[in-house]
């Protein structure tokens, strides 16, 4: 089998396993009951959305014809393109790893619910939003995997922009009803990425 071949079959599975993961989720822990204050969707998150769409369709047409994309199309050495199948292989642990060590305290939307406490065991000893990370490399990954501007490009514009939305309001959010203990947890970790120097 072509190794082209082999990428347009991984990343339509990459995309599925990402769905199925989150849909998972959704499901179990997804009850807006309880909840105290939520974030109202705006324009940011129907742009989001819009990219989110091409960026399925991309997908789609490269797996079933790529002549169609060859235009959006680049060269990349072979090892960075496995390189990115790792990435996300990895991030993929990291989301499992945050949304086990959330339990039900996660949801798919951003809002508090009653009773809701600040986690700050596993990854969230080092990240605030390591859910978030994983989300921007998984996604950021597609680019690599397929050599494909567009694809790549409408992942990752969708990405940052709904996760942009999503952390000023969770973190807003965390201050009005956390104050003090959620400024101290922010001195001593990252949004993202670990902190190096505390």
């Amino acid at each position: 089998m072509e190794t082209e071949t082999i990428f347009r079959i991984i990343l339509p599975l990459l995309m599925i396993t990402f769905v199925a993961h989150r849909g998972y989720y959704v499901r179990k822990h997804g009850k807006e009951e309880n909840t105290l204050k939520k974030r109202e969707e705006g324009s940011v998150t129907k742009l989001a959305g819009i990219l989110g769409i091409m960026g399925f369709i991309s997908i789609l047409v490269y797996a079933i014809n790529p002549n169609l994309l060859a235009w959006a199309s680049f060269a990349l050495p072979l090892w960075l393109r496995w390189a990115g199948l790792g990435i996300a292989l990895l991030r993929f642990a990291l989301l499992q790893w945050a949304q086990n060590t959330l339990g039900k305290s996660w949801s798919d939307t951003p809002r508090m619910m009653k009773d809701q406490a600040l986690i700050t065991s596993g990854p969230y000893r080092f990240i605030r939003h390591p859910i978030y990370s994983a989300f921007l490399l998984i996604m950021g990954s597609t680019l690599l995997i397929s050599a494909n501007w567009l694809i790549g490009l409408s992942w990752i514009g969708m990405t940052v922009l709904e996760i942009a939305s999503r952390i000023g309001f969770e973190e807003s959010l965390m201050l009005e009803y956390f104050g003090d203990q959620y400024r101290d947890y922010m001195k001593s970790t990252g949004r993202l990425l670990p902190k190096l120097v505390q």
